[in-house]
């Protein structure tokens, strides 16, 4: 079993052995106070925030919960075709990288009543009960999720331009602290 010393001044001997009888040994007190002390100072300097992560994937006709520890880096969307591909992409705990992709309509086309008369045209509207309104064009695509060892692996899964975001987001810090 792996040991580590620790200098202990004696002024701080009584907190020590009171820890130790609160936590039933000095070792998990000592464990419990660097997790504290860790947690608090990647809170204090934006540190990178791992958090636990719960995303809807599609698996053939079933939903599933697929739940990991990361943090977010970037979100990603591309519109084409009256459709709306969201990427999420993650730093996992391990330092992989998790894309959460999303496919979905594209509502923001009928934000305008002007716009409105384009989704028509193109997809045809309610009352024509064209294929698309049935279930095509509104209906949400697969929602997925794939984990590569490195942005270089996931080169020719996702957009070009993802893959440049993600490479521009590596060179900057997490958090850019402002003195304004």
């Amino acid at each position: 079993m792996p040991s580590k010393n620790v200098y202990v001044s004696e002024s701080d001997l009584p907190l020590f052995e009171q820890a130790a009888a609160l936590a039933g040994s000095l070792s998990t007190a000592v464990a419990e106070g660097l997790r504290l002390y860790v947690a608090k100072r990647r809170r204090d300097t934006g540190g990178d925030e791992m958090r636990t992560i719960e995303l809807a994937v599609d698996e053939g006709p079933v939903v599933v919960t697929k739940r990991f520890t990361g943090a977010p880096v970037l979100r990603f969307e591309r519109v084409e075709a009256g459709r709306a591909r969201t990427f999420r992409v993650y730093r996992t705990a391990r330092g992989q990288f998790a894309v959460y992709q999303r496919d979905d309509p594209d509502w923001s086309a009928m934000a305008d009543v002007g716009d409105w008369d384009d989704v028509r045209d193109e997809h045809g509207g309610p009352g024509e009960q064209s294929d698309e309104w049935r279930g095509e064009w509104w209906a949400s695509g697969p929602r997925t999720l794939r984990v590569y060892a490195d942005i270089a692996a996931m080169a020719d899964d996702v957009p070009a331009d993802l893959v440049r975001a993600l490479e521009a987001a590596a060179d900057r810090p997490a958090v850019e602290e402002l003195d304004i």
